[in-house]
């Protein structure tokens, strides 16, 4: 069967446990494997940029709910061109009291906290890593989309403790680990830059190599 949708998923972790009584902890199980497959990918195709908008004289700004890890943010100017921030870590971000143009970043908590109180309402583009979180009313993502089989094997991983059975639980434990270390190897593979096209050697002209040049 397909395994496209959150509900999908439930009915295969159901059909591969064949265990009535644990159909409804399928869902808790779900939510585990997402905390484990956060921790274990950093996958490029899951970034997403989320746009937000700073409050006239503070310094801070809420994550969004679906925020795991930042990557890069930008200021948004009002003509649509945007101008990147540097991040810096919480201890070093210096603040200073006048309102202004923000020019460094950090993480504070649940926020993101600026070098300086912002003087007008700016635009800002964060480019983030979500948190995988399916649910009824958020269906599918772009790991399930890309890897089910990655999503069904931690859930299976999941719930293997109620199984009771050693080899089973490494079964899945030994799938799962064969599908994390092949999404981080394709992710690495498609962050490595290759040659453009326009970089390639262009084959010789016929007449060039018919007159030996």
């Amino acid at each position: 069967m397909a395994i496209t949708t959150y509900a999908e998923l439930q009915a295969a972790a159901a059909n591969w446990l064949v265990r009535a009584d644990l159909t409804a902890r399928i869902p808790e199980f779900i939510t585990l494997a997402e905390a484990r497959l956060g921790r274990a990918l950093r996958t490029r195709l899951a970034e997403v940029e989320q746009s937000l908008t700073g409050t006239i004289g503070s310094r801070t700004l809420p994550l969004p709910a679906s925020f795991a890890e930042p990557l890069a943010l930008w200021i948004v100017h009002g003509d649509g061109t945007r101008r990147p921030l540097r991040f810096v870590e919480p201890s070093l971000l210096g603040v200073v009291s006048l309102r202004g143009e923000p020019v460094v970043w950090s993480i504070d908590g649940a926020n993101l906290a600026f070098d300086r109180p912002c003087d007008q309402a700016y635009g800002f583009t964060l480019r983030m890593l979500p948190a995988f979180q399916l649910s009824d009313a958020s269906p599918s993502n772009a790991l399930l989309a890309s890897y089910p089989d990655a999503y069904l094997f931690a859930t299976l991983c999941e719930a293997a403790p109620f199984l009771r059975d050693a080899d089973l639980a490494q079964a899945y434990e030994t799938k799962l680990e064969l599908a994390l270390a092949e999404i981080n190897t394709k992710e690495a593979r498609s962050r490595r830059p290759g040659a453009l096209a326009t970089d390639l050697p262009q084959p010789r002209a016929a007449f060039d190599i018919v007159r030996g040049a």
